[in-house]
């Protein structure tokens, strides 16, 4: 049954019906950055520093929405790069694509239930807007991804790479923090300071994600890697599919140079490839850092002029 499925979708790792832990970064999550659930939940904390007076049910209602969006984009994403999670393994790939459509009617649907509680059609309507322009840029950062998946790494920049990065990540928790604040009924303004803020946390976190995927498949493939094949993607992840992160690019710019300045035998070229990954995810991290460093600046700015939720600092890792 879809109901099922949908709801298996739902369960994932990382995902709001995820079954609880009492850390927020569990052990062996492959993603220590964010804690499960944390979508919806930024949502409704980035309404209530606006307006402890927010209507709960149009928070709520466009915070499930916000988590069907994330869920469905998630599939996708795995889906084309091909990741065998759990959900993906249990489900299959068909039925894994209709859940994703499945998913994203229900985000729209989530909205568009509203008018059942007396919100204002206007505000439907705004809501609606910015949910499909945000599909629509996310989908456009993704077919960029696939796109990049075919041109050499050696054409890229780390500009090119936060690019992707800011209409990926970037822009889906540029729109969990916009649909709060247009829940709260924030202006303009105030509604721009939260996208910002939500857009860096976004890239940081995208950065902190590629980061870590390339250090667990070093830490567990190291024995498989060599120059020859990885400049070719014959080994698994991101690595395989030729995937442009920035810890990648900017370990094939730090292996070529220094390739450049000498000549290697070839033990002295894979460890020195290794080398340079480590460098890359260490120098991405370092980006990351500063991307927070930049969210928190935002949040504060927000703070000067208003109370902003702790929980919001907390959720977050921001304190």
């Amino acid at each position: 049954m879809l109901h099922t499925d949908v709801a298996h979708a739902l369960a994932g790792e990382g995902k709001l019906l995820a079954p609880t832990h009492t850390d927020l970064n569990p052990p062996g999550s492959q993603n220590p950055a964010l804690p499960a659930g944390v979508w919806p939940l930024l949502t409704l904390l980035v309404a209530q520093s606006i307006s402890l007076d927010v209507d709960p049910l149009l928070a709520s209602s466009v915070a499930v929405a916000v988590e069907c969006f994330v869920c469905a984009i998630d599939l996708l994403d795995d889906v084309m790069d091909e990741d065998q999670t759990t959900t993906l393994q249990a489900l299959g790939i068909a039925r894994t694509l209709n859940v994703s459509t499945a998913l994203l009617a229900l985000a729209q649907q989530f909205i568009l239930s509203l008018s059942q509680q007396g919100i204002a059609p206007a505000l439907i309507l705004r809501l609606l807007e910015t949910l499909q322009e945000s599909a629509l840029v996310v989908a456009a950062g993704q077919h960029r991804d696939v796109l990049a998946e075919q041109r050499p790494v050696q054409e890229f920049t780390r500009e090119e790479c936060i690019e992707i990065a800011a209409a990926k990540a970037g822009s889906i928790m540029r729109l969990a923090c916009r649909l709060g604040a247009l829940c709260a009924g924030a202006d303009e303004k105030l509604c721009e300071q939260f996208s910002e803020f939500g857009e860096l946390l976004g890239i940081a976190h995208q950065l902190d994600n590629d980061s870590h995927d390339l250090y667990y498949l070093l830490q567990g493939n190291t024995s498989s890697l060599a120059p020859s094949e990885t400049s070719t993607g014959h080994v698994k992840s991101d690595l395989a599919r030729g995937k442009k992160t920035l810890p990648i690019v900017l370990a094939a710019q730090s292996y070529s140079a220094a390739l450049q300045k000498s000549s290697l035998q070839a033990d002295q070229e894979k460890e020195e490839y290794l080398r340079s990954l480590h460098e890359g995810i260490i120098t991405t991290w370092g980006i990351c850092l500063l991307y927070r460093e930049r969210a928190r600046d935002r949040l504060q700015e927000i703070e000067a002029q208003r109370p902003v939720a702790p929980l919001l600092y907390i959720l977050l890792d921001l304190e």
